[in-house]
């Protein structure tokens, strides 16, 4: 026997039911996508690196979307315009959820710390150049100095990398170093005339 065709009212039954189903997965969808937004929030994110000490501006930091964290403290979007101008409290990379933690109003030096400027020959520098945050131990090699045996040749002291800038008129490079104050007097004169070497020291973790 010929299977018989749907009668008009059954077949508009089921446009119906198939158009109840489309709207209320409809509803679903919008419902879940609500809740999601909801649950996310705008915060600071890192568009690019910003070495400890260097300011925040508009081209190193934005904001983005991101699902809310209650473990994670993070900056809230709308404190952009506060946060612009300030400074990096340690070395952030891009794609980094901007914290608290990592922003400071302090400029340096700080504390018990001297900033001294350190001209040195390009020769005398890392092949890969520095950049703030770099540790540092500065060789002070004054020219002219008799050793004796069993005296050091060298004396080193530490220093943290703030700012670099160069070469200058004279072919070098001026790096602005932080030193405790009780090795600014000991590096200040030498240092203005080049007489350092700077050794690359691995960053503290």
């Amino acid at each position: 026997m010929p299977k018989m065709l749907p009668q008009p009212r059954q077949r508009r039954r089921s446009s119906l039911v198939l158009g109840t189903l489309v709207v209320a997965g409809g509803a679903a969808l919008a419902a879940h996508t609500i809740n999601g937004l909801s649950d996310r929030e705008s915060v600071l994110v890192m568009t690019r690196d910003v070495a400890l000490g260097q300011p925040f501006t508009a081209e190193n930091v934005a904001t983005a979307m991101v699902g809310r964290d209650q473990i994670v403290a993070t900056v809230r979007g709308q404190d952009l315009k506060q946060v612009i101008g300030m400074r990096a409290a340690s070395d952030l990379m891009t794609g980094t959820l901007l914290q608290p933690r990592m922003v400071t109003g302090q400029v340096t030096p700080v504390g018990d710390q001297q900033l001294i400027p350190v001209a040195v020959k390009p020769s005398r520098l890392p092949a890969r150049g520095l950049r703030p945050g770099d540790r540092l131990l500065v060789v002070l090699r004054p020219d002219g100095q008799t050793v004796s045996d069993g005296e050091q040749s060298s004396v080193g002291i530490e220093a943290v990398v703030d700012h670099t800038k160069g070469p200058d008129n004279d072919g070098l490079m001026v790096v602005d170093v932080l030193v405790n104050k009780s090795d600014g007097p000991k590096l200040a004169p030498l240092a203005a005339d080049g007489q350092v070497a700077l050794v690359l020291n691995p960053r503290r973790p």
